[in-house]
């Protein structure tokens, strides 16, 4: 089963939609937002360019431990698409986001696929973590 979150952010005066796209197809500056508890990552595969996947392996820190996963960045014309693969002790799951700069706004469309227990923390965690995520982008925009 699947459930859906909307988030959007309008965009800063002095940040415009190129800036932002610009950011959204930097992988790194990516990996370093949308991961605060980020261990290490691991490109696997792929070149980062339009619609060219490109695979990471992600190790973040958990309150207790860590986790690896996989996630995959494919940059789109107004931004970025990504799905991150995983398990956590609730069961497996897949979250697909889409990352769009366009009409003055950044806006996150995610897509959580899992069980039911698992799909609620997920979204509880993108309602509570993902506007800060993307004045994080925005960050990055003003630092140029």
């Amino acid at each position: 089963m699947t459930a859906g979150i909307v988030i959007a952010t309008p965009l800063p005066a002095d940040a415009t939609e190129q800036a932002v796209i610009n950011i959204l197809h930097n992988h790194d500056a990516y990996i370093k937002t949308t991961c605060p508890q980020l261990i290490s990552q691991k490109h696997v595969s792929g070149t980062p360019g339009l619609e060219q996947p490109c695979v990471y392996e992600i190790t973040d820190k958990k309150p207790i431990g860590q986790t690896t996963y996989k996630m995959t960045l494919t940059n789109v014309a107004e931004g970025v698409d990504a799905v991150i693969e995983g398990r956590a002790p609730t069961g497996s799951m897949t979250i697909r986001s889409k990352w769009r700069a366009r009409a003055g706004k950044l806006e996150e469309a995610v897509e959580i696929e899992s069980n039911a227990v698992t799909r609620m923390l997920i979204k509880g965690n993108i309602e509570k973590e993902h506007t800060g995520y993307q004045n994080g982008f925005f960050a990055e925009v003003a630092r140029g």
